[in-house]
Formats: structure tokens, C-alpha cells, sequence
């Protein structure tokens, strides 16, 4: 075709579906060779019979007059020496191909048979070795997950197959071909689980059989298990020897095996206190493999043997130690790499940056332990030690521990009651960091929290919040400043700023519900203290707030299972069973508030509340003889009280003892001789019992000593009276001409005295028999206190008798002494 021609090539088809020329496309032809079809064999009726008038011929497609299904089979007629096309109505006899196997019918009467493999003897021993194996895998996971008893059990059940596959090829005649590391295996897993199980005989039975057997190899490692269980048996002695003994079987190019050898030498040698061996296989041990933990074992060593120059040392070359945990900077997002920061969003808390975290808490915990342990030992001043050691850290690549050092010299100040140098130590970093300076800002206003010094604790912990105002210990210590000052609204709304802040603080948690207790919210004290316990299941103090705040609510049976169990906790906590006990009290169970109290009782002799209900309930059940045994306990325990004495006294009296009742009263009376209720009691008995002039003494010391009480009354209002009165005090006042003010008020005071003591000249004041005895009393303290106060103020002569003495100074009512008032 040319290409002027406008209308050529639109006769030509090259469409892929256009099959008219395949069968002359040469590649097409041989590519179709290649596949199965092209592959197959020439068709015959029966393997080895020849066909019946078909020849091969090349595949062709696309052209009419294709044989059929029967023609692809090779199946022809006898009659016909050509190929027949498929228009026979019936079928030649033959199934799909997908029944027939390597050209056979199945119909026909020619079967195949398959003959099964027979298994050698040692085929069969090999596959009940590798059950023996599996099984012995099994039970190393199975110990692996702390599953000691599924562990014993599969290594038992292994060893025993183990043992009948040698009879098996000794009976046999197959000793030759014997699998020993299989033996060998199965021995180490069964002595093993017996160690873990606590069975150490039978673990050294069979390791003395494995080390004894020349044909294992491993009698070097055999000796450190040896050693590890005498060990746990505490003969150290022999663990020692075994330990050395594998040190000399173990080749050198294994020397991490050596090092950890010298690591169990050196803790038997530290449990059986010898530290300087221990020191000196600690010491091979660092000086190979430097290691934070063996660098701080081996400063432990030191400070028990007190050599402060290694100690020192040792606690530089721990400082030594390179800490190869990325800081936080390198995990800080970039301003411009999207890329980056992705990675960074997906690696920021990933298991391996949890893992660098939780080592590097170790580290700097390990750091802060060694210079709290070796600071005091190191110098002779305490002082001077933890100096020494901040200055080496803040040389060394953990200078960021230097703050917290410090932070912890406070608090060993604080621990040691030294709350100056505490307070001083902390003060330094007000100027700091404003991360340090809020620590420790927080920190002071916790310590003046703790000596009562709420101002200054308010100050600090304002300070805290101003550095950081989403610190949750400062809002905590707000909190309670206000909690101290009952101002519980304001402590509230610390609290819960510090629980958003950090819903896991324990502390702004616990003080929360103490809060919603203390302002009549028991329902969400409760959700307070239920969190509390899911965070904490052990805690028994929790249990006990969430009991007494379902008592308050007067929901016993609650308060009486939360009760319930924290005493299984502490079965013999006294206070424990006395809440119990009051619980059935409340209830009016007194039969069973009994037992709980008798049981605190037991448990705590000498705890006066509960002698107290005790005693009580002997009293109230009509039998005080038996009271009498409690109170006089409490008495011993406290015996300048004299309620207690007085109770013992009072059982004699209803026990009808009178005369023991008699002889303890005067017994009270000799001890204290002003209590007015004891010499009530020793009236009336004496008036029982018939001794009137006792009971005429008795009732004059009791006048005296009702008036003594009065009189010390009067002086202790008057005092307060005349506080108040010198504080209320104007100061123009104060400038006022003295001596006639006083002049005025002794004329104001003899007329008063006058009046009230009924003196010569004037009618006294008559009193109403029917009004009550307390008014009057009243009445005539007030009058007391005025005179007192009054006198007070000014020298006032003392109020002229019947006879005036010369040359008397005048005595107010405050010089008369007390001595006076007593009988002669």
C-alpha cells in the first residue's frame, strides 16, 4: 500500500479475535506445541493397543470440521479407515479425562494396586524420637511460662519414652546408631524441672550422672547448675567449689560464661559475709565488662568493709559508665521534615522508647541510691559527703541528676528533724531552673505544711504554681493548706484541678474523698475511694475510709463487708474489730459488738476505749464485779486520770462492796483532794454507813472545794475579760490621766462590793428557793467577775471589816491565797 492511497488498509484486520490465519502463524503453532495440549500423546483405546484409524495430526483452531470429543480420545470404528466425525448418537463408552488415570478405564476390568511403604525399624525409632524431642520442647515452654508443674509432668513423660526407645534398640541390635545429644537433652530438661520444683536431690542425682558420662561434653556448664542448687540450699561452701571447678573446665573463648561464674562466686561469698572475696571477683568482673549493677554491687562491698577511698573510686568509675540511651532532644519534632516527624510520632512511644525509658530509670536510680548510701560514710560530715558527690555527678554525663541529689539532701535533712537545713537547702533553687524551682518550691510548702506554718506553705505553694502551674503535687499541697483551714470548697477545687491534671495522683485523689466526706458528699467520696481501689486492690486503708463513709451514711451492711475485708488483711488488727463491734453496736446488736470488742480487747489490752465499752456493757448487763477488772486496768494505764479510779469506785458502790467502795474513795480523795465529785460519793456513803463526823468533814471540804473552783473560774474569765479589754483599747484612751481613771473605778468597784457582799447598812439581796441553782451561780460568778475585773485594772483596797489594821498595804482578791480556804 502506498501511502497516497487515502483508502488503503481498511480491508486489513489485525484484530486479536480474527483466528483465520493462526493456523499459519508459524510462532503460534509453536507455542501451542509447547503446552499440554500440544504435549499429548497419541489417543488410544488402551495402553499398548494401537489406534484404529487416526493419525497424528498438528492442532488446528479455527477451522471447521474439528473432531470431537471422541476423535481428541483417539476412538475410532473398526469399519472405517478414515475418522469418523462425532454424529453418532450413542457414546463410545469413555468418561471425562478427569477419571481416567494414565489412559485406563476404569470401567474396564483392569484395576491398579497401590502397595503401601513399608518403615524400617529405624524409620520407626526415628519418628518416636522426634515425638521424645517435641515433648521435651514442650516442657521448656511450659517452665518457660512459670508452669512448673505441666513442665515436670512433659519432662517425665519424655524421659520415660526416652527410655523404652533404648530397649527398643537393644532389642533390636541398633545400640550403634544411638542419638546421645537426644539422651543427653532429656536429662538436662528432667534435672532442670527438678530444680525449678524445688527436688533438689533428684536434680543432683541426675546431674552427677550426666557429669560422671564421658560421652556428654558439657560437664563445665553441669557444674554451674550443681552449684546453683547448693546455692538455694544455702551450702555455699559447695556452691563455691562447684563454681571454681567449672571456672577450670570452661574453655577461655567463652568468657562471658567465666564472668557470670564470678558473679555467683561473689554473691556466695556476700551471703556468707566475707566481702572483701566478693569485692575482688566484682572487681574482675568490672574491670572486663564495666556494668552499672556490678559497679554498684561492688560499692556496696566497699561501704561494708568502710574503705572510703575505694568507695570514692569505685562511685567515680560508676560515673564513668556511658549511658547510650538517646536523650529526649532527639526525639524533639522537626520544623520542616514532614517525613521525619511522622517516624517520630510513630517511634515517640514505642516498645523500644517504653524500654529506654524504664533502663534509664534504673540507671539514674541506681546513681541517686550510691550517693544517699555512700554520702554520710565518705566524710565525716554528712554534709561535706554529698557535696563531694553532686560536684562528681555534675561533672559526669548524669549532671541532670545533680537537682534531684540536692532535692534529697532536703529531705535527708528532713528525715534526720533538721527542718532549718531542709528548709535552707531548698530556698537555693528558688533562683534556678524554673523546672527545679518548682520541685522545690513544692517540697517547702509540703515541709511547712508539716509544721503547721500554713502561711508559709501558702506561699510556696503559690510559688510552685506560678513556675508551673500544672504541677499536680502543688495543687495537692494547695489543697490541703485550705483543708488545714477547713475551708473545703476551695481544697475541693485544688483537688480536682490536680486530678485533671493527672487522673492517676493518689494523693489529690485520697485527700478528694476525705473532702466530699467532710462536706456531707458521700456519695462522691465513694466514687473517690472506689477509684482509689481499682488503682490499689491491697490497700486496706481504703477499705476502711470506704467503711466508715458507709457507716456515716448508716449503710451497716456495706460498712460491715468493707470491714469484713480488711480484717482479712489483718486478722488481728485491734481497731479493725472495734469498728466492727461498734458497727453491731449501732445496730443494737450488743451480744455481737461483744465478741468484736473482747476480741480487740484481747489483742490490744491496753486500748481505753474499748476497756471503756467493756466495762460499760458489765455495767449495763447487772454484773459490775466483772468491770471492776477492766477499769482497774485503765487505771494502771492511766493513772493521774481520775475518771478511771472513780469507775472502779463506782462498781464497788453497785456491786454493793461498800466498804471496798469507801476505801477507794478516800484512796481518790487522798490523790486528788479538789475533785468535788469524789467527795459527793464520800458523803453519801459515809451517811449510809452511818459515820456522821467523816460525813461532816467530808461535806466541809466539799463547801471549800466548790469554793475554790468558783473563785478559779472567776479569775480565768476576769483574765480573759481583761485581755480583751486592754486589746480593744483606743489609743487616745492610753493618754487620758491614769490615777483619776482608777480613782473612778474604786469608787464603781465599793459601791458594786458592797452591794453584792451585803455590807453594814444595806439590805441584802433575797434569793427565790424555787429558781434554779445554776442561775444563781451564774448570777454570782458574773459579780465575781466583774469585781475581779475591775480590781484588776486599778489598786483598789480590799473591802474594810469589822477591824482595820494599820499600816496594811491593801491586798486585791487576787493576792489571797488558796491555802486559806482549806480546815485548819
Amino acid at each position: 500500500m502506498s501511502d497516497d492511497d487515502l483508502y488503503g488498509g481498511y480491508n486489513d484486520d489485525d484484530s486479536p479475535f480474527n483466528t483465520e490465519n493462526l493456523n499459519y502463524d508459524q510462532q503460534f503453532q509453536q507455542a501451542v506445541a509447547k503446552t499440554s495440549a500440544g504435549r499429548r500423546p497419541p489417543p488410544t483405546g488402551m495402553r499398548g493397543i494401537p489406534t484404529a484409524g487416526f493419525n497424528k495430526q498438528p492442532v488446528m483452531l479455527g477451522k471447521t470440521g474439528v473432531p470431537g470429543t471422541a476423535m481428541k480420545r483417539g476412538i475410532g470404528t473398526a469399519s472405517s479407515g478414515g475418522g469418523r466425525p462425532m454424529t453418532a448418537v450413542t457414546g463410545a463408552g469413555f468418561n471425562s479425562s478427569k477419571n481416567m488415570v494414565a489412559g485406563i478405564d476404569p470401567s474396564s476390568s483392569i484395576t491398579l494396586t497401590l502397595e503401601p511403604k513399608i518403615e524400617s525399624e529405624e524409620e520407626k525409632i526415628k519418628n518416636l524420637e522426634k515425638n521424645v524431642s517435641q515433648l521435651a520442647e514442650e516442657s521448656c515452654f511450659a517452665s518457660e511460662d512459670n508452669d512448673k508443674q505441666a513442665a515436670m509432668e512433659k519432662a517425665k513423660e519424655a524421659y520415660r519414652k526416652e527410655r523404652l526407645i533404648i530397649k527398643q534398640r537393644e532389642e533390636k541390635n541398633l545400640t550403634d546408631q544411638t542419638n546421645t545429644e537426644l539422651t543427653g537433652f532429656i536429662l538436662l530438661n528432667v534435672a532442670c524441672q527438678y530444680a525449678n520444683a524445688g527436688n533438689h536431690a533428684e536434680g543432683l542425682n541426675i546431674y552427677n550422672i550426666l557429669t560422671k558420662n564421658k560421652i556428654f561434653q558439657l560437664s563445665g556448664r553441669l557444674k554451674t547448675n550443681i552449684g546453683n542448687i547448693f546455692f538455694q540450699q544455702k551450702q555455699y561452701l559447695k556452691a563455691i567449689k562447684m563454681y571454681r571447678m567449672a571456672l577450670d573446665q570452661i574453655p577461655i573463648t567463652n568468657q562471658e560464661l567465666k564472668l557470670q561464674i564470678h558473679r555467683n562466686i561473689a554473691l556466695s561469698f556476700i551471703k556468707m559475709g566475707q566481702f572483701n572475696d566478693a569485692a575482688t571477683n566484682y572487681e574482675i568482673i568490672f574491670k572486663d565488662r564495666p556494668d552499672l549493677k556490678i559497679g554498684f554491687n561492688l560499692l556496696l562491698c566497699y561501704y561494708a568493709l568502710g574503705d572510703r577511698n575505694r568507695m570514692k573510686q569505685c562511685f567515680l568509675e560508676l560515673l564513668k559508665i556511658p549511658l547510650k540511651i538517646p536523650d529526649d532532644d532527639d526525639y524533639q519534632s522537626h520544623p520542616t521534615d514532614q517525613q521525619a516527624n511522622l517516624v517520630l510520632e510513630v517511634t515517640r512511644d514505642d516498645k523500644l522508647r517504653r524500654y529506654e525509658r524504664k533502663k534509664k530509670r534504673e540507671i539514674e536510680h541506681c546513681i541517686v541510691t550510691a550517693v544517699k548510701l555512700i554520702a554520710p560514710a565518705i566524710d565525716t560530715d554528712f554534709a561535706t559527703g554529698y557535696e563531694f558527690c553532686i560536684e562528681q555527678v555534675k561533672m559526669s554525663e548524669y549532671k541532670d541528676l545533680a537537682h534531684d541529689l540536692e532535692i534529697q539532701k532536703a529531705i535527708v535533712y528532713l528525715k534526720a528533724k533538721n527542718f532549718s537545713m531542709a528548709i535552707e537547702t531548698l530556698k537555693d533553687f528558688e533562683k534556678r531552673d524554673i523546672k527545679v524551682a518548682s520541685s522545690a518550691a513544692t517540697n517547702l510548702s509540703f515541709l511547712y505544711y508539716l509544721e503547721k506554718d500554713l502561711q508559709n506553705a501558702h506561699k510556696y505553694a503559690d510559688l510552685s504554681l506560678r513556675a508551673d502551674k500544672y504541677n499536680p503535687a502543688a495543687l495537692t499541697n494547695k489543697g490541703n493548706c485550705y483543708y488545714a483551714e477547713s475551708e473545703f470548697e476551695r481544697a475541693k477545687h485544688f483537688y480536682e484541678d490536680a486530678l485533671k491534671v493527672d487522673a492517676s495522683c493518689v494523693e489529690a485523689l485520697y485527700n478528694l474523698g476525705l473532702t466530699y466526706s467532710k462536706i456531707g458528699l458521700y456519695e462522691q467520696a465513694l466514687d473517690q475511694f472506689f477509684k482509689l481501689h481499682a488503682m490499689q486492690r491491697n490497700n486496706t486503708q481504703i477499705y476502711v475510709k470506704i467503711a466508715e463513709i458507709n457507716a456515716k451514711k448508716t449503710d451497716y451492711d456495706q460498712a460491715e463487708n468493707w470491714y469484713m475485708q480488711a480484717l482479712r488483711a489483718h486478722p488481728k488488727d485491734s481497731e479493725l474489730l472495734k469498728c466492727i463491734g461498734n458497727i453491731y453496736d449501732e445496730q443494737g446488736d450488743r451480744s455481737q459488738a461483744f465478741q468484736y470488742y473482747h476480741d480487740a480487747y484481747r489483742f490490744d489490752p491496753s486500748n481505753l476505749q474499748t476497756i471503756e465499752w467493756l466495762g460499760t456493757y458489765y455495767i449495763d448487763s447487772q454484773y459490775p464485779e466483772k468491770a471492776v477488772e477492766y477499769f482497774e486496768k485503765a487505771a494502771l494505764g492511766r493513772p493521774s486520770q481520775v475518771k478511771w479510779h472513780l469507775m472502779v469506785a463506782s462498781c464497788y458502790r453497785k456491786s454493793g462492796n461498800y466498804a471496798a467502795a469507801l476505801e477507794k474513795y478516800k484512796m481518790i480523795h487522798t490523790r486528788f483532794p479538789d475533785n468535788t465529785e469524789c467527795l459527793k460519793f464520800l458523803v453519801r456513803i459515809c451517811s449510809d454507813l452511818g459515820y456522821t463526823q467523816e460525813a461532816q468533814e467530808f461535806a466541809n471540804k466539799l463547801k471549800k472545794a466548790e469554793k475554790m473552783i468558783e473563785v478559779k473560774q472567776a479569775r480565768i474569765s476576769s483574765s480573759d475579760k481583761r485581755k480583751m479589754l486592754i486589746k480593744g483599747r483606743k489609743s487616745t484612751f492610753e493618754d487620758q490621766d491614769v490615777p483619776l481613771l482608777q480613782h473612778q473605778e474604786s469608787k464603781e468597784n465599793s459601791t458594786r462590793m458592797s452591794n453584792s457582799r451585803g455590807g453594814s447598812g444595806r439590805s441584802q439581796k433575797k434569793i427565790d428557793l424555787n429558781t434554779d441553782d445554776t442561775n444563781i451561780l451564774e448570777n454570782r460568778d458574773e459579780e465575781i467577775q466583774n469585781v475581779q475585773h475591775q480590781n484588776y485594772l486599778g489598786h483598789v483596797p480590799r473591802p474594810q471589816t469589822s477591824k482595820v489594821r494599820k499600816n496594811q498595804a491593801p491586798v486585791t482578791t487576787f493576792d489571797m491565797d488558796a491555802a486559806d480556804l482549806l480546815p485548819d
